[in-house]
């Protein structure tokens, strides 16, 4: 509800001013927040049973599946989304993506990407390059450390795996990389030191990801969610036995 507030006020002041808001998102909401929204809003929502991403859902809004480059952007947004069989055959894209984010000069990088990906270039030699001379080696060293860095756990018969997620790495990557060296796991919780978590559960499990992700001041998708874990004022940087922690409290209200 706080973070909804100072939207409302912006939404309000536009809307006075003759504009008309679109919102569109592929996530699970909260039933109060989805009435506060749609009261100043065009409310587009996707239930996880559809199984679309949001390039999917701004596709078919705004009646663009004539567009071939927006058509192609949101077929590789899907797949990518949902990590599905074809990923192997598709350029790289969100990894040097999460990579560029890392970088002083992100802004230029990403802004780049987008000029290209509107003409429907995903990618090309300049991408290439930074993948294989600056981002690949980075890649492994960081996947090294944080599968190192794994601690497993036993939270009310759920085998939780938590470890530290590197910012070079996109942590679908990290947490298919868990479940493939990890088959006993049945949810990965990958947390950054300023206290933002990832949830994702193993495929064929139904684990509601979301719903643990609402406990801890955050949200998502049933297979995949996140959330926020506040400074207890003890340590500057989130660990891993507070992020137990906190877990253990929100799973033992399922």
């Amino acid at each position: 509800d706080q973070d909804i507030n100072p939207i409302e006020e912006v939404v309000i002041q536009s809307k006075s001013k003759g504009w008309d808001l679109v919102w569109l998102d592929h996530h699970s909401w909260q039933e109060s927040i989805r009435r506060r929204i749609e009261s100043i809003a065009n409310l587009i929502l996707s239930d996880d049973r559809e199984q679309k991403c949001a390039s999917d859902l701004i596709v078919e809004h705004f009646a663009l599946k004539k567009r071939t480059a927006c058509k192609r952007m949101a077929t590789f947004a899907h797949i990518f989304d949902f990590r599905l069989p074809e990923v192997s055959t598709l350029p790289p894209l969100p990894e040097i993506i999460t990579f560029y984010r890392t970088l002083p000069e992100s802004y230029n990088k990403l802004q780049s990407i987008i000029k290209k990906a509107s003409k429907g270039v995903f990618w090309d030699e300049e991408l290439q390059q930074d993948y294989e001379e600056k981002y690949l080696p980075l890649k492994e060293s960081a996947m090294s450390s944080a599968m190192k860095s794994l601690t497993t756990y036993d939270i009310n018969g759920l085998i939780v795996v938590v470890t530290e997620s590197p910012r070079i790495l996109s942590k679908a990557l990290l947490a298919e990389r868990i479940f493939q060296e990890r088959p006993d796991a049945t949810l990965a919780v990958l947390y950054s030191p300023e206290g933002k978590i990832s949830i994702r559960r193993k495929a064929g499990t139904d684990i509601k990801c979301d719903w643990i992700a609402s406990k801890l001041n955050g949200g998502g998708h049933s297979y995949a969610a996140a959330g926020v874990i506040q400074s207890d004022g003890e340590a500057t940087a989130l660990t891993a036995p507070r992020v137990i922690q906190e877990l253990q409290k929100a799973l033992n209200g399922m």
